[in-house]
């Protein structure tokens, strides 16, 4: 099946034991057509340009696309932001080059560094306006859906209505639709990992159902949240063709959509959001 992962990390998978060569290599023979390659500090953002640059010769018919951002865990580096900005503001008409991210926020382990955060979630917001560039928006507030922590939701909305027109995409999505609905209506995208397919996730299938499915992405999130029933292994971009599966067989379970349907449509919004850089 055609599918994008539109969300991994290739440094990170080489350091659980699979290289980045030899992912997209398995990605591309399970049908793969291109992968997202996502920065979490200057570290991997310079990985990821250098990479870009590297595959350039290649013959793979796989695409490869990157961004440049700081992970909101990674807030108390924001001294690196103006370096990593500088990668963007650099690389912002190269191909491969996608946008901003990921960065947002995230109070599950601690909530000591809020401010720097906010702050930095900002800046990219404002980089992404000034560029014309999606941006990759991480939020996280406990270990599984839980209505009464919902924080970072309502002050990343907040946060993005300072900046009316920018765009993105909610990676790694497990709220509800109700948290994604006001994100969705100023026509951001909502991607789901291999958590939708844990048995401890209904809320997340929840969501995955409601939602429009004009708005609907896939991703692995690689090397983390293996889908079933790769659960417990490395995860890689060609385990995203479990997570779609599961997707289409879920809204053709509930909806009574075509499963084929879904997932064209999956594919049609990732190459969206892809050509994002060129519409904004």
């Amino acid at each position: 099946m055609a599918v994008i992962d539109t969300h991994c990390h290739l440094d990170l998978t080489a350091r659980e034991g699979v290289s980045a060569e030899d992912a997209l290599q398995n990605a591309e023979a399970a049908g793969v057509r291109a992968v997202v390659q996502i920065s979490t500090a200057l570290e991997s953002a310079r990985y990821n340009r250098n990479l870009a640059r590297a595959r350039r010769t290649g013959a793979s018919g796989l695409r490869y696309y990157w961004t440049a951002g700081l992970h909101p865990e990674s807030a108390p580096q924001i001294a690196e932001l103006d370096d990593i900005f500088a990668i963007a503001r650099e690389c912002r008409d190269e191909p491969e080059f996608l946008g901003l991210g990921e960065t947002g926020l995230d109070y599950f382990h601690t909530t000591e560094h809020v401010r720097e955060q906010k702050a930095s979630f900002e800046r990219h917001l404002a980089l992404a306006l000034e560029l014309k560039l999606p941006v990759v928006v991480h939020l996280r507030d406990d270990r599984v859906y839980n209505p009464d922590r919902i924080a970072t939701a309502v002050d990343a909305l907040e946060i993005v209505r300072r900046f009316p027109g920018v765009r993105g995409v909610l990676h790694c999505y497990t709220y509800t639709e109700r948290e994604a609905a006001p994100f969705v209506e100023l026509g951001w995208f909502v991607s789901y990992s291999g958590v939708l397919t844990f048995k401890n996730a209904p809320h997340v299938q929840q969501g995955a159902v409601a939602l429009p499915l004009d708005c609907l992405m896939v991703e692995t999130d690689a090397p983390f949240l293996a889908p079933n029933p790769k659960r417990g292994q490395t995860n890689q971009p060609a385990f995203v063709t479990y997570t779609l599966e599961f997707l289409a067989k879920l809204r053709a379970e509930k909806n009574g959509e075509d499963p084929e349907a879904v997932k064209a449509a999956v594919l049609r919004n990732s190459e969206r959001f892809i050509r994002l850089k060129n519409e904004l």
